[in-house]
Protein backbone atom coordinates (compact mmCIF):
# COMPACT_ATOMS: atom_id res chain seq x y z
CA UNK A 1 0.00 0.00 0.00
CA UNK A 2 1.29 3.25 -1.03
CA UNK A 3 2.83 5.19 2.14
CA UNK A 4 1.43 8.21 1.46
CA UNK A 5 -1.99 6.22 1.61
CA UNK A 6 -0.54 4.95 5.21
CA UNK A 7 0.38 8.43 6.75
CA UNK A 8 -2.93 10.02 5.81
CA UNK A 9 -5.18 6.39 7.20
CA UNK A 10 -2.86 7.33 10.42
CA UNK A 11 -3.15 10.84 10.44
CA UNK A 12 -7.23 10.63 10.16
CA UNK A 13 -7.59 7.45 12.46
CA UNK A 14 -5.65 9.99 15.29
CA UNK A 15 -8.33 12.95 14.18
CA UNK A 16 -11.03 10.90 15.95
CA UNK A 17 -10.23 10.84 19.01
CA UNK A 18 -8.54 14.16 19.40
CA UNK A 19 -9.98 16.33 22.42
CA UNK A 20 -12.71 18.51 21.27
CA UNK A 21 -10.62 21.64 21.40
CA UNK A 22 -8.29 20.23 19.27
CA UNK A 23 -10.05 19.33 16.84
CA UNK A 24 -12.16 22.63 16.89
CA UNK A 25 -8.15 23.75 16.53
CA UNK A 26 -7.91 21.52 13.43
CA UNK A 27 -11.22 22.31 12.05
CA UNK A 28 -10.49 26.17 11.88
CA UNK A 29 -7.08 25.57 10.05
CA UNK A 30 -8.92 23.57 7.32
CA UNK A 31 -11.83 25.83 7.51
CA UNK A 32 -9.25 28.89 6.46
CA UNK A 33 -7.59 27.33 3.90
CA UNK A 34 -10.76 26.41 2.23
CA UNK A 35 -12.58 30.21 2.42
CA UNK A 36 -9.41 31.33 1.27
CA UNK A 37 -9.30 29.17 -1.72
CA UNK A 38 -12.82 30.21 -2.81
CA UNK A 39 -12.07 33.76 -2.34
CA UNK A 40 -8.86 33.48 -4.58
CA UNK A 41 -10.51 31.11 -7.24
CA UNK A 42 -13.92 31.34 -7.65
CA UNK A 43 -15.72 34.25 -8.68
CA UNK A 44 -19.19 33.37 -7.24
CA UNK A 45 -18.05 32.76 -4.15
CA UNK A 46 -15.74 35.93 -3.68
CA UNK A 47 -18.59 37.74 -5.00
CA UNK A 48 -20.96 35.42 -1.88
CA UNK A 49 -18.41 36.91 0.62
CA UNK A 50 -18.10 40.47 -0.74
CA UNK A 51 -21.91 40.80 -0.16
CA UNK A 52 -21.67 39.64 2.81
CA UNK A 53 -19.48 41.94 3.91
CA UNK A 54 -16.89 39.33 4.48
CA UNK A 55 -13.11 38.89 3.56
CA UNK A 56 -10.98 36.00 4.26
CA UNK A 57 -9.10 37.56 6.88
CA UNK A 58 -11.84 37.78 8.93
CA UNK A 59 -12.40 34.26 9.66
CA UNK A 60 -11.24 34.45 13.25
CA UNK A 61 -13.38 31.56 14.98
CA UNK A 62 -16.07 29.18 13.73
CA UNK A 63 -18.48 31.10 14.83
CA UNK A 64 -17.49 33.74 12.41
CA UNK A 65 -18.55 31.32 10.08
CA UNK A 66 -21.95 32.36 10.59
CA UNK A 67 -21.85 35.75 9.06
CA UNK A 68 -22.01 34.10 5.40
CA UNK A 69 -25.39 33.05 3.94
CA UNK A 70 -26.52 29.94 3.67
CA UNK A 71 -26.00 28.20 0.10
CA UNK A 72 -28.92 26.31 -1.75
CA UNK A 73 -28.04 23.39 -4.51
CA UNK A 74 -30.41 25.48 -6.69
CA UNK A 75 -27.94 28.41 -6.33
CA UNK A 76 -25.33 26.58 -6.71
CA UNK A 77 -26.89 24.69 -9.78
CA UNK A 78 -27.71 28.75 -10.96
CA UNK A 79 -23.80 29.70 -10.32
CA UNK A 80 -22.43 26.54 -12.52
CA UNK A 81 -18.82 27.00 -13.59
CA UNK A 82 -18.56 30.24 -11.42
CA UNK A 83 -18.92 28.34 -8.37
CA UNK A 84 -15.42 25.95 -9.29
CA UNK A 85 -11.81 27.25 -8.50
CA UNK A 86 -10.53 28.43 -11.41
CA UNK A 87 -6.83 27.16 -10.71
CA UNK A 88 -8.21 23.39 -11.15
CA UNK A 89 -8.41 21.46 -14.21
CA UNK A 90 -12.03 20.15 -14.05
CA UNK A 91 -11.32 17.83 -17.12
CA UNK A 92 -8.96 15.98 -14.72
CA UNK A 93 -11.67 15.74 -12.47
CA UNK A 94 -14.19 12.81 -11.29
CA UNK A 95 -17.38 14.17 -11.95
CA UNK A 96 -19.69 12.81 -9.45
CA UNK A 97 -23.66 13.40 -9.91
CA UNK A 98 -27.03 13.11 -6.75
CA UNK A 99 -28.69 9.84 -7.14
CA UNK A 100 -32.23 12.17 -8.03
CA UNK A 101 -33.74 11.30 -4.57
CA UNK A 102 -34.03 14.86 -3.73
CA UNK A 103 -35.69 15.04 -7.05
CA UNK A 104 -33.46 17.85 -8.32
CA UNK A 105 -30.07 16.08 -9.78
CA UNK A 106 -26.86 18.07 -9.30
CA UNK A 107 -23.19 17.20 -10.87
CA UNK A 108 -19.63 17.89 -9.00
CA UNK A 109 -16.11 17.68 -9.72
CA UNK A 110 -14.00 16.38 -7.29
CA UNK A 111 -10.28 16.14 -7.15
CA UNK A 112 -7.85 12.70 -6.76
CA UNK A 113 -7.07 14.49 -3.44
CA UNK A 114 -10.90 14.91 -2.80
CA UNK A 115 -11.80 11.61 -3.62
CA UNK A 116 -8.94 9.89 -1.25
CA UNK A 117 -10.39 12.25 1.54
CA UNK A 118 -13.85 10.81 0.78
CA UNK A 119 -12.08 6.87 0.43
CA UNK A 120 -10.35 7.93 3.98
CA UNK A 121 -13.76 8.69 5.85
CA UNK A 122 -15.21 5.63 4.50
CA UNK A 123 -12.61 3.43 5.75
CA UNK A 124 -12.18 5.00 9.28
CA UNK A 125 -15.92 4.21 9.89
CA UNK A 126 -15.38 0.80 8.18
CA UNK A 127 -12.25 -0.04 10.54
CA UNK A 128 -14.54 0.68 13.21
CA UNK A 129 -16.51 -2.50 12.59
CA UNK A 130 -13.30 -4.58 12.23
CA UNK A 131 -13.30 -4.21 8.22
CA UNK A 132 -9.56 -5.12 6.81
CA UNK A 133 -7.84 -4.08 3.77
CA UNK A 134 -7.85 -7.49 2.34
CA UNK A 135 -11.68 -7.65 3.21
CA UNK A 136 -14.05 -8.22 0.46
CA UNK A 137 -16.88 -5.88 0.09
CA UNK A 138 -20.18 -6.49 -1.99
CA UNK A 139 -22.04 -3.23 -2.98
CA UNK A 140 -25.88 -3.21 -3.82
CA UNK A 141 -25.97 0.81 -6.35
CA UNK A 142 -27.35 2.25 -9.39
CA UNK A 143 -25.75 0.94 -12.15
CA UNK A 144 -23.78 4.73 -13.10
CA UNK A 145 -22.14 3.74 -9.43
CA UNK A 146 -20.49 0.47 -10.60
CA UNK A 147 -16.61 0.57 -11.53
CA UNK A 148 -15.71 -2.48 -13.33
CA UNK A 149 -11.92 -1.62 -13.97
CA UNK A 150 -9.81 -2.64 -10.94
CA UNK A 151 -6.80 0.06 -9.57
CA UNK A 152 -3.64 -0.88 -8.63
CA UNK A 153 -4.25 -1.46 -4.96
CA UNK A 154 -7.18 -4.20 -5.19
CA UNK A 155 -5.07 -5.73 -8.35
CA UNK A 156 -3.05 -6.95 -5.07
CA UNK A 157 -5.66 -8.00 -3.26
CA UNK A 158 -6.77 -5.00 -1.35
CA UNK A 159 -9.87 -2.87 -0.81
CA UNK A 160 -11.76 -5.14 -2.82
CA UNK A 161 -15.10 -3.85 -4.48
CA UNK A 162 -17.73 -5.98 -6.19
CA UNK A 163 -20.76 -4.27 -7.80
CA UNK A 164 -24.32 -5.64 -7.80
CA UNK A 165 -26.95 -3.86 -9.47
CA UNK A 166 -29.93 -2.41 -7.15
CA UNK A 167 -32.21 -3.13 -10.47
CA UNK A 168 -31.29 -6.70 -10.92
CA UNK A 169 -33.86 -9.74 -9.98
CA UNK A 170 -33.39 -11.10 -6.82
CA UNK A 171 -31.94 -14.34 -7.05
CA UNK A 172 -29.33 -12.96 -9.20
CA UNK A 173 -28.25 -10.62 -6.36
CA UNK A 174 -28.54 -13.66 -4.09
CA UNK A 175 -26.62 -15.53 -6.02
CA UNK A 176 -23.89 -12.98 -6.22
CA UNK A 177 -23.78 -12.24 -2.34
CA UNK A 178 -23.00 -16.22 -2.29
CA UNK A 179 -20.68 -17.09 -4.61
CA UNK A 180 -18.61 -13.87 -3.07
CA UNK A 181 -19.00 -14.23 0.79
CA UNK A 182 -18.07 -11.18 1.04
CA UNK A 183 -17.07 -10.26 4.77
CA UNK A 184 -18.94 -6.40 3.86
CA UNK A 185 -22.46 -5.91 2.04
CA UNK A 186 -23.27 -2.22 1.10
CA UNK A 187 -26.63 -0.82 0.13
CA UNK A 188 -29.40 1.18 0.23
CA UNK A 189 -31.83 0.61 3.14
CA UNK A 190 -35.07 -0.52 0.88
CA UNK A 191 -32.81 -2.67 -1.18
CA UNK A 192 -31.09 -4.62 1.85
CA UNK A 193 -35.22 -4.83 3.29
CA UNK A 194 -36.49 -6.41 -0.14
CA UNK A 195 -33.53 -8.82 -0.07
CA UNK A 196 -34.08 -9.79 3.91
CA UNK A 197 -37.73 -9.77 2.96
CA UNK A 198 -37.15 -12.46 0.46
CA UNK A 199 -34.72 -14.72 2.29
CA UNK A 200 -37.77 -14.52 5.48
CA UNK A 201 -40.26 -15.58 2.65
CA UNK A 202 -38.50 -18.19 1.33
CA UNK A 203 -37.20 -19.61 4.83
CA UNK A 204 -32.95 -19.50 3.46
CA UNK A 205 -29.65 -18.17 4.24
CA UNK A 206 -26.71 -16.20 3.58
CA UNK A 207 -23.00 -16.16 4.72
CA UNK A 208 -22.74 -14.11 7.38
CA UNK A 209 -20.82 -10.77 6.29
CA UNK A 210 -18.84 -9.32 9.00
CA UNK A 211 -20.15 -5.67 8.24
CA UNK A 212 -23.73 -4.66 7.11
CA UNK A 213 -24.10 -1.37 5.78
CA UNK A 214 -27.14 0.72 5.71
CA UNK A 215 -27.83 4.23 4.06
CA UNK A 216 -29.75 6.71 2.32
CA UNK A 217 -33.03 6.06 3.67
CA UNK A 218 -35.15 4.87 7.08
CA UNK A 219 -33.89 2.27 8.97
CA UNK A 220 -36.51 1.83 11.71
CA UNK A 221 -36.52 -0.37 14.79
CA UNK A 222 -38.63 -3.12 12.87
CA UNK A 223 -36.47 -2.89 9.42
CA UNK A 224 -33.27 -3.35 11.60
CA UNK A 225 -34.79 -6.54 13.19
CA UNK A 226 -35.77 -7.52 9.58
CA UNK A 227 -31.96 -7.18 8.26
CA UNK A 228 -30.63 -8.39 11.45
CA UNK A 229 -32.72 -11.45 11.06
CA UNK A 230 -31.60 -12.22 7.66
CA UNK A 231 -28.12 -11.09 7.01
CA UNK A 232 -27.41 -12.65 10.60
CA UNK A 233 -25.25 -9.18 11.50
CA UNK A 234 -26.54 -5.97 13.23
CA UNK A 235 -26.89 -3.38 10.72
CA UNK A 236 -24.47 -0.28 10.97
CA UNK A 237 -26.17 2.98 9.43
CA UNK A 238 -24.74 5.53 7.75
CA UNK A 239 -24.88 9.13 6.78
CA UNK A 240 -23.63 10.42 3.49
CA UNK A 241 -24.73 12.15 0.40
CA UNK A 242 -22.94 12.58 -3.15
CA UNK A 243 -21.72 16.42 -2.45
CA UNK A 244 -19.78 15.18 1.03
CA UNK A 245 -19.70 11.61 1.00
CA UNK A 246 -19.81 10.26 4.24
CA UNK A 247 -21.13 12.94 6.84
CA UNK A 248 -22.07 10.10 9.71
CA UNK A 249 -21.50 6.90 10.76
CA UNK A 250 -22.23 4.29 13.55
CA UNK A 251 -19.69 2.74 15.54
CA UNK A 252 -20.18 -0.39 17.50
CA UNK A 253 -22.30 1.24 19.88
CA UNK A 254 -25.03 2.60 17.27
CA UNK A 255 -25.65 5.08 19.57
CA UNK A 256 -26.50 7.94 16.73
CA UNK A 257 -24.09 9.33 14.28
CA UNK A 258 -20.28 10.30 14.53
CA UNK A 259 -20.27 13.10 12.57
CA UNK A 260 -16.62 13.36 10.42
CA UNK A 261 -15.68 16.52 12.16
CA UNK A 262 -12.35 16.59 11.15
CA UNK A 263 -13.55 16.83 7.51
CA UNK A 264 -16.78 18.73 7.85
CA UNK A 265 -18.31 20.79 9.44
CA UNK A 266 -22.29 20.32 10.05
CA UNK A 267 -24.01 23.20 11.90
CA UNK A 268 -27.86 22.61 12.89
CA UNK A 269 -29.83 25.39 11.96
CA UNK A 270 -33.40 26.53 13.77
CA UNK A 271 -34.80 29.21 11.68
CA UNK A 272 -31.42 30.51 10.83
CA UNK A 273 -29.58 30.27 14.05
CA UNK A 274 -28.23 27.03 15.79
CA UNK A 275 -30.88 25.02 17.51
CA UNK A 276 -30.94 23.98 20.84
CA UNK A 277 -30.03 20.95 22.97
CA UNK A 278 -32.11 18.59 21.66
CA UNK A 279 -34.00 20.21 19.15
CA UNK A 280 -34.42 19.33 15.08
CA UNK A 281 -32.41 21.68 12.78
CA UNK A 282 -31.32 22.27 9.46
CA UNK A 283 -28.87 20.31 8.50
CA UNK A 284 -25.81 23.17 6.73
CA UNK A 285 -22.61 21.60 6.02
CA UNK A 286 -19.33 23.01 5.31
CA UNK A 287 -17.17 20.51 3.03
CA UNK A 288 -12.98 20.91 5.02
CA UNK A 289 -11.61 18.91 2.06
CA UNK A 290 -13.02 20.26 -1.90
CA UNK A 291 -10.72 22.05 -4.06
CA UNK A 292 -12.56 21.55 -7.19
CA UNK A 293 -15.72 22.55 -6.01
CA UNK A 294 -15.81 24.69 -2.29
CA UNK A 295 -19.47 24.08 -0.06
CA UNK A 296 -19.21 26.54 2.46
CA UNK A 297 -22.49 26.69 3.86
CA UNK A 298 -24.48 24.17 2.01
CA UNK A 299 -28.36 23.35 2.70
CA UNK A 300 -28.45 19.59 2.99
CA UNK A 301 -31.97 19.51 2.79
CA UNK A 302 -31.90 17.16 5.57
CA UNK A 303 -33.02 18.09 9.44
CA UNK A 304 -31.77 16.40 12.33
CA UNK A 305 -31.00 16.85 16.10
CA UNK A 306 -27.30 16.83 17.67
CA UNK A 307 -26.60 15.45 20.85
CA UNK A 308 -23.91 16.89 23.51
CA UNK A 309 -22.90 13.40 24.74
CA UNK A 310 -20.28 12.00 24.00
CA UNK A 311 -20.08 8.42 22.61
CA UNK A 312 -18.93 5.44 24.91
CA UNK A 313 -17.21 4.20 22.59
CA UNK A 314 -14.70 7.28 23.34
CA UNK A 315 -14.07 8.93 20.29
CA UNK A 316 -13.97 12.84 20.41
CA UNK A 317 -16.39 13.07 16.79
CA UNK A 318 -19.45 14.69 17.76
CA UNK A 319 -22.85 12.89 17.98
CA UNK A 320 -25.84 13.57 15.17
CA UNK A 321 -28.46 12.36 17.81
CA UNK A 322 -30.88 11.39 14.72
CA UNK A 323 -31.86 12.40 11.36
CA UNK A 324 -35.54 12.97 9.97
CA UNK A 325 -35.96 14.34 6.68
CA UNK A 326 -36.88 12.96 3.08
CA UNK A 327 -38.50 9.15 3.48
CA UNK A 328 -37.89 7.05 0.10
CA UNK A 329 -40.53 4.64 0.12
CA UNK A 330 -40.64 1.90 -1.94
CA UNK A 331 -42.64 0.79 -4.44
CA UNK A 332 -45.13 -1.80 -4.43
CA UNK A 333 -46.39 -3.84 -7.15
CA UNK A 334 -49.33 -6.61 -7.13
CA UNK A 335 -48.36 -9.53 -5.81
CA UNK A 336 -46.05 -8.36 -3.06
CA UNK A 337 -42.58 -7.36 -4.62
CA UNK A 338 -41.42 -4.54 -3.61
CA UNK A 339 -39.22 -2.06 -5.54
CA UNK A 340 -36.50 0.61 -4.49
CA UNK A 341 -37.33 4.20 -5.23
CA UNK A 342 -34.11 4.89 -6.96
CA UNK A 343 -35.69 2.20 -9.78
CA UNK A 344 -38.17 5.07 -10.39
CA UNK A 345 -35.58 8.00 -9.55
CA UNK A 346 -32.69 6.42 -11.22
CA UNK A 347 -34.91 5.95 -14.72
CA UNK A 348 -36.32 9.64 -14.27
CA UNK A 349 -33.40 11.40 -13.59
CA UNK A 350 -31.58 10.29 -17.03
CA UNK A 351 -34.33 11.59 -19.32
CA UNK A 352 -33.49 15.54 -20.69
CA UNK A 353 -35.59 18.04 -19.86
CA UNK A 354 -36.51 17.39 -16.35
CA UNK A 355 -35.83 19.67 -13.45
CA UNK A 356 -37.52 18.33 -10.53
CA UNK A 357 -39.52 15.71 -10.16
CA UNK A 358 -41.89 13.81 -7.14
CA UNK A 359 -43.17 9.94 -7.04
CA UNK A 360 -46.38 9.31 -5.55
CA UNK A 361 -47.80 5.50 -5.84
CA UNK A 362 -51.57 5.87 -4.83
CA UNK A 363 -53.27 3.38 -3.13
CA UNK A 364 -54.87 1.81 -6.20
CA UNK A 365 -51.12 1.05 -7.34
CA UNK A 366 -50.85 4.00 -9.76
CA UNK A 367 -47.47 5.74 -9.89
CA UNK A 368 -48.39 9.41 -10.48
CA UNK A 369 -45.20 11.59 -11.69
CA UNK A 370 -45.12 15.39 -11.37
CA UNK A 371 -42.36 16.71 -13.43
CA UNK A 372 -40.98 20.69 -13.26
CA UNK A 373 -39.15 20.94 -16.68
CA UNK A 374 -35.77 22.50 -17.24
CA UNK A 375 -36.67 22.71 -20.78
CA UNK A 376 -39.20 22.94 -23.73
CA UNK A 377 -38.28 19.66 -24.90
CA UNK A 378 -39.34 17.42 -22.21
CA UNK A 379 -41.03 14.75 -23.86
CA UNK A 380 -43.97 13.35 -20.74
CA UNK A 381 -43.97 10.29 -22.78
CA UNK A 382 -40.02 9.47 -22.35
CA UNK A 383 -40.47 9.36 -18.80
CA UNK A 384 -43.85 6.85 -18.54
CA UNK A 385 -42.31 4.81 -20.60
CA UNK A 386 -38.86 4.41 -18.72
CA UNK A 387 -40.57 4.20 -15.76
CA UNK A 388 -43.27 1.82 -17.18
CA UNK A 389 -40.08 -0.65 -18.16
CA UNK A 390 -38.69 -0.47 -14.61
CA UNK A 391 -41.96 -1.27 -13.03
CA UNK A 392 -43.65 -3.60 -15.34
CA UNK A 393 -47.29 -3.20 -16.97
CA UNK A 394 -49.07 -4.56 -13.12
CA UNK A 395 -49.17 -0.76 -12.08
CA UNK A 396 -50.04 2.05 -14.29
CA UNK A 397 -47.89 5.09 -15.07
CA UNK A 398 -49.79 8.53 -15.23
CA UNK A 399 -46.83 11.42 -15.49
CA UNK A 400 -47.94 15.22 -15.87
CA UNK A 401 -45.83 18.61 -16.11
CA UNK A 402 -46.61 20.99 -13.34
CA UNK A 403 -44.97 24.47 -12.45
CA UNK A 404 -44.47 23.17 -8.84
CA UNK A 405 -44.19 20.45 -6.38
CA UNK A 406 -46.21 20.39 -3.11
CA UNK A 407 -44.28 19.77 0.17
CA UNK A 408 -45.43 17.76 3.20
CA UNK A 409 -47.90 19.70 5.67
CA UNK A 410 -44.41 19.94 7.74
CA UNK A 411 -42.88 21.74 5.01
CA UNK A 412 -40.31 19.22 4.06
CA UNK A 413 -40.03 17.12 0.31
CA UNK A 414 -40.50 13.98 -0.15
CA UNK A 415 -39.25 13.07 -3.98
CA UNK A 416 -40.97 9.24 -3.01
CA UNK A 417 -44.73 8.37 -1.44
CA UNK A 418 -46.34 5.33 -1.47
CA UNK A 419 -49.32 5.02 -0.16
CA UNK A 420 -49.80 1.55 -0.56
CA UNK A 421 -47.41 -0.19 1.67
CA UNK A 422 -45.30 2.85 3.80
CA UNK A 423 -42.54 1.86 5.25
CA UNK A 424 -42.84 3.40 9.51
CA UNK A 425 -44.00 6.85 9.22
CA UNK A 426 -43.30 7.68 12.32
CA UNK A 427 -39.54 6.80 12.94
CA UNK A 428 -37.13 8.91 13.10
CA UNK A 429 -34.55 8.69 9.88
CA UNK A 430 -34.47 9.58 6.86
CA UNK A 431 -31.86 11.34 4.78
CA UNK A 432 -31.02 12.37 1.41
CA UNK A 433 -28.66 11.12 -1.60
CA UNK A 434 -26.29 8.39 0.12
CA UNK A 435 -23.00 9.07 -2.17
CA UNK A 436 -21.88 6.35 -3.86
CA UNK A 437 -18.69 4.01 -2.07
CA UNK A 438 -15.59 5.31 -4.31
CA UNK A 439 -12.92 3.03 -5.01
Amino acid sequence: MPLSLLRQMRRINRDQWIEPDNLEAVQLHRLKRQVKRAWDYSPFYRERLSSAGFEPGDLKSIDDLRRLPVLTKSELQAAGGDAFCSDIDLDSCVWLKTSGSSGSPLSLPFTSRDKSHRVLKELRALMAHGYKFTDRMIIFVEPRCMVEKKNSLQKLGLLRRDYVSIFADQPDQLARIESIHPQVIYGYTSSLRIIAESLAHNNSSLPVPKVLMTAAELLDPATRKLLKDGFGTEPADFYGSMEFGWIGWQCQERHGYHINSDCLIVECLKDGQPAGGGEEGELVITNLYSDAAPLIRYSSGDSGVLSSEKCRCGRSLPILESLTGRLADCISLPGGRKVSPYTVTCAIEDIPGVGQFQVVQRKDWTVNISLVPSSRNLNTDDVRTAVQKMLGHDVAVVVEATSRLPLDPNGKFRVVRSYVNPLQPTAQRDISEQGCIQQ
